[in-house]
């Protein structure tokens, strides 16, 4: 590997937050390389996804969350901050039954997008959620009007 490719490059297109969950690590893989985000996005993975910025575990969770971002976005300038959740996450288990997961969920991202566009002037979040669809994972935006 060049320098060139390490040092020639100072930002990227976006930040991405998703579950450290390993069962969805394909969709999400196949879902960022169609979003023509290929080596062109910072991570951060936790369990509960976006969770820890609207419904934290505890007061550092939230903190630490919001820090990240914080840091990344002013070494590497994005634009765009895709928040992905999925459902059956387990670091969910506390605050949802099975039958309003869906609802929680797009609550929470649509929260933490209002979040990131109050804190963050510049950045555009986009709320997405991972679920079976016909038998097979699939990654879907979520806008303020549908479900």
């Amino acid at each position: 590997m060049s320098d060139e490719i390490l040092f020639g490059r100072n930002d990227c297109s976006a930040l991405v937050i998703t579950c450290s969950d390993f069962r969805f690590k394909t969709a999400e893989r196949v879902f960022g390389e169609s979003s023509t985000l290929r080596d062109d996005y910072d991570l951060i993975a936790r369990p509960g996804g976006i969770r820890s910025l609207v419904a934290p575990r505890n007061k550092a969770a939230g903190e630490s969350m919001e820090e990240e971002i914080r840091l990344l976005w002013n070494v590497h300038g994005f634009s765009r901050l895709l928040m992905v959740n999925h459902m059956s996450c387990r670091a969910y288990d506390d605050l949802t039954a099975r039958e309003d997961e869906r609802t929680l969920h797009r609550t929470h991202l649509l929260a933490a997008g209002a979040l990131i566009e109050r804190r963050f002037e510049g950045i555009t979040p986009e709320p997405y959620l991972v679920g079976l669809v016909d038998g097979a994972l699939q990654v879907q935006r979520l806008s303020a009007t549908t479900s």
